[in-house]
């Protein structure tokens, strides 16, 4: 029996999973050398009881599948993975929806497409851009929140910003397919803002160029974008120069704005974690965060503060992309705006996004933005099965009677 396979391949995390489970199972798309010299796959973290030193090598690079001897034994493990949860599952007997960015280079696109039936055999495939899958997700009314009289502009007009790791993507879709004249790339993203904090903390406190893992949980765990960014640097100056234990400054910081983090000694803790109020600091050690917390994620909006005085923010970019598309469109594109990936899910994300375009949109433009969850996209894959792969798939026979042909007349990414 033929299952179908979808495998949303991020530049920071696999999704993958038959539609027979009900979610997917979520693995690092890395492999790992610690300290001592191992080698692991990126799953394998999880087993590390000192995370200090980790070097990551990722097969996809800037939004490119570059590496597939990394890559491949990655896979193979995540097949064992959905076959302990589907014990018939095999690789060569599946359906499968696979993702890569947009704009990928088209000889690596081929290397992609030879892999996937050459090396893996499978019996039927489709290739796609991952922001392309989310007009066919069967939840698009419920998480945009629409009347029902709206369905169908919510199912036909959509643009989708894609706040990733590598990068920022925004890729108006009409009708299921992207205009693709109208996408644009926004080149920051986890990854960059993650070097952001890095080198603050390293020049402000302590020096964590080498802690990748520990950078990352700082920023996932207290970033946030402010709703006011001048407000909020006000209230950490004043903060700064007062003492902990005055009634003011708890005052001023019941937003929380001064966080402690408590960083990792290897016996209690391997990651860190934020000392909440109260909690004893005896024999901890702490890292007092202040402006970093906010200062680091409003790069994506305004990517001059660390002087990228040539890149757009976020805001510049979706109006770029906006003003691309024919103006009779673009107000139903702004009434359906879909948040995926996961730096969109910094906390105010998605209210200050808001925010910011009122201001710059014409007052006459409904402005609704939807925060969907880590999985949308497999999702999306996964009920796309149920529609159209059979007409937009490519199967072995086709494969192996007309080869690169057929793969190109079928799929585009670029």
């Amino acid at each position: 029996m033929a299952h179908n396979l979808v495998i949303d391949n991020g530049s920071y995390e696999i999704k993958i999973g038959t539609t027979a489970m009900a979610a997917p199972i979520k693995v690092q798309n890395a492999i790992i050398r610690t300290r001592d010299k191992r080698i692991l796959q990126g799953d394998q973290i999880s087993t590390l009881s000192e995370l200090s030193g980790i070097v990551f090598r990722r097969p996809i690079e800037k939004g490119q599948l570059t590496a597939w001897s990394i890559e491949k034994p990655i896979w193979d493990s995540s097949f064992i993975t959905v076959r302990a949860q589907v014990p018939e599952f095999e690789i060569s007997d599946s359906n499968l929806i696979l993702t890569e960015a947009p704009y990928t280079l088209k000889q690596l696109s081929q290397q992609t497409d030879q892999m996937v039936f050459e090396e893996f055999g499978v019996q039927s495939y489709y290739r796609c851009i991952p922001q392309s899958l989310v007009p066919w997700n069967d939840d698009n009314q419920k998480l945009l929140g629409g009347p029902q009289s709206m369905k169908k502009e919510m199912d036909d007009f959509q643009l989708v910003i894609d706040s990733g790791f590598e990068c920022t993507w925004v890729v108006p879709m009409v009708h299921g397919v992207p205009l693709w004249n109208s996408i644009r790339k926004l080149p920051i993203g986890g990854r960059f803002l993650n070097g952001v904090l890095r080198e603050l903390i390293s020049f402000r406190y302590y020096d964590v160029t080498d802690e990748t893992v520990l950078v990352n949980n700082i920023k996932e765990s207290t970033c946030f974008l402010s709703s006011d960014f001048n407000e909020s640097l006000s209230k950490i100056h004043e903060l700064k120069n007062l003492k902990r234990s005055s009634p003011k400054f708890d005052s001023l910081n019941k937003d929380n704005l001064v966080v402690d983090y408590v960083l990792p000694d290897y016996k209690t803790t391997a990651t860190g974690y934020v000392l909440e109020k109260g909690q004893p600091q005896d024999d901890l050690q702490i890292l007092t965060l202040y402006d970093e917390r906010f200062s680091v994620p409003e790069v994506l909006f305004y990517p001059e503060i660390v002087r990228l005085e040539t890149k757009a923010g976020l805001v510049k970019t979706i109006l770029d992309s906006l003003n691309s598309c024919p103006e009779l469109i673009r107000p139903l594109l702004t009434a359906n705006m879909v948040l995926v990936g996961g730096t969109a899910k910094l906390p105010n994300y998605k209210e200050r996004l808001y925010s910011e375009l009122r201001s710059v949109l014409r007052q006459d433009y409904t402005i609704r933005i939807c925060q969907s969850d880590e999985t949308y996209v497999w999702h999306s894959g996964v009920d796309l099965f149920d529609k159209s792969f059979e007409k937009g798939r490519v199967t072995k026979q086709e494969y192996e009677e007309h080869g690169m042909n057929i793969i190109r007349k079928k799929f585009k990414t670029s």
